[in-house]
């Protein structure tokens, strides 16, 4: 029998997110530095049960182990059927997700199980497939699905298919806040189309975070940017305000988290304890906040074997 595998699958952060312009096919160019964070689902692939008449099976947990509805275990269903196709095998299997990352809260957690179950089924059905064969299956369900398969510090262009690796970053933590409100159900698409030329970038900002990590610096809060930040007020209602509590807490103002609605600024290590104390003050008023870490590219994308599935 196949020796069951688990991984993690890290939250992304984007440290900047510059929108370019509309492409020609509907979507948008994007220029982006992107890294994985230690707020981590955890993805395990096992074999299926024998009394289990569903050939794949993906099952949706919270922390405590307990089952959850699951809206995004539609995107890992789709990610194996695509899968399936690209090989012409069945690939049977149970995927049990651990949920520790925050729902549509633009940390890319529904990409980041799709590529942990990518990774898993690669070494798991012993496929062979090359990097570039991930990526393209990657791509169908997610743009973020590339970059979330190789993990650590990333240069993200295109649609978010063209990734050049980033030496992994350290000297740097993050304090990020999702606060409780009603989305649209299309959220990511509403805020794209919420953009107009004004709001596109050059993609500058991104270049010159890029040289910097390459040069083993960490970021700063000056470097942090998102083209979303000038246009969520009027897609995500209630996130000034809460932006607003957060500015006044921190002497410094956050910016979104993908398309959001999370927020968040980083700082040296040495600011640990006062970011503690600000993320149980943000807590307070009606959220979760939480100090993150960036997660290098080895530990993002680690399979281990499994010994006893829980």
């Amino acid at each position: 029998m196949t020796t069951p595998l688990r991984t993690l699958a890290p939250a992304k952060i984007n440290l900047t997110l510059e929108i370019l312009g509309r492409r020609d096919d509907g979507f948008h160019d994007l220029a982006s530095v992107a890294h994985t964070l230690d707020l981590a689902d955890t993805v395990r692939l096992a074999p299926p049960a024998p009394d289990d008449i569903t050939a794949r099976r993906v099952d949706f947990r919270d922390e405590s182990g307990n089952p959850l509805p699951a809206p995004q275990a539609e995107i890992v269903a789709r990610t194996w059927a695509h899968l399936c196709a690209h090989t012409g095998r069945d690939l049977p299997g149970r995927v049990t997700i651990q949920k520790r990352i925050p729902i549509a809260a633009g940390l890319g957690g529904g990409s980041s199980d799709a590529a942990a179950f990518l990774r898993l089924a690669n070494q798991f059905w012993d496929l062979a497939l090359s990097p570039n064969d991930l990526a393209s299956i990657g791509a169908t369900v997610g743009s973020d699905v590339p970059l979330l398969l190789h993990g650590g510090a990333l240069l993200m262009q295109g649609r978010g298919e063209r990734i050049t690796p980033l030496p992994d970053t350290t000297g740097w933590i993050g304090l990020l806040f999702t606060p409780e409100l009603p989305l649209p159900a299309a959220k990511t698409a509403t805020m794209f189309s919420a953009l107009r030329p004004r709001h596109f970038s050059d993609g500058a900002r991104t270049h010159a975070l890029a040289a910097k990590l390459a040069q083993a610096q960490p970021p700063s809060p000056e470097d942090l940017f998102n083209s979303f930040d000038t246009i969520v007020g009027e897609v995500l209602i209630g996130v000034a305000a809460h932006r607003r509590r957060f500015a006044t807490a921190a002497r410094a103002v956050p910016i979104l988290a993908g398309a959001g609605p999370s927020l968040f600024l980083v700082t040296a290590p040495s600011d640990l304890d006062a970011f503690a104390a600000l993320a149980t003050q943000l807590s307070a008023s009606g959220g979760r906040a939480q100090l993150v870490h960036p997660l290098s590219r080895h530990h993002a994308t680690a399979v281990q074997p499994v010994s006893v599935e829980s």
